[in-house]
């Protein structure tokens, strides 16, 4: 026995006292088992939305560096038509020069 035990020797255990703080040890010890357990059912849902939130974000982010692609070759063509209008008009001015001066000849 411990040497300063609260209870004396001579003196008889309530066992249903005993029996009724193991009981309400045991509810406390389940209550908080249980709040535990809504907690982690909150967190995984959370890891879960963040997962989906990640996922849709690569998705956005690879569609976002197919239309840059997209606009870089759009840009290309674009660069490579207003080069061919420039030398057509270049050369329409010339023509209609050339006929101008043929016209007051």
């Amino acid at each position: 026995m411990v040497k300063n035990s609260k209870t004396p020797k001579n003196k008889p255990i309530d066992s249903d006292r005993e029996t009724r703080v193991l009981l309400e040890n045991i509810s406390r010890d389940v209550t908080r088992i249980a709040e535990a357990q809504s907690s982690t059912a909150a967190q995984i849902a959370d890891v879960k939305a963040t997962m989906a939130t990640k996922t849709e974000l690569n998705t956005v982010s690879m569609a976002v560096m197919q239309i840059s692609s997209d606009v870089k070759n759009i840009d290309k063509r674009l660069k490579t038509v207003e080069e061919k209008l420039d030398k057509d008009l270049d050369n329409h001015e010339k023509r209609i020069t050339k006929v101008e001066e043929k016209v007051h000849a």
